[in-house]
């Protein structure tokens, strides 16, 4: 195994429990699940969020992005190590 493998799998790792834990902080309103698919008043609404709940759901956002990078760059590298 490479060093860029080991490296990109710790920080797949850290990233994957980062967004785990962001997702169990974030604080429900309204129905959840049943009422994200259904399309419930509160949905999607940013409004009736506050401060903190809009921070986690940006950090989220962001640790969603950068793990998904992370994962593609892992498949190119382990395709031209192969």
């Amino acid at each position: 195994m490479a060093v860029i493998e080991i490296v990109g799998g710790v920080i797949l790792l850290v990233v994957s429990v980062v967004i785990f834990a962001l997702t169990l902080m974030q604080h429900t309103h309204g129905q959840g699940l049943a009422g994200a698919i259904n399309g419930s008043a509160y949905g999607a609404n940013n409004a009736r969020l506050t401060p903190a709940d809009q921070m986690l759901a940006k950090v989220t956002r962001v640790a969603g992005i950068i793990f998904f990078v992370v994962a593609i760059l892992a498949c190119v590298f382990a395709s031209r190590l192969a």
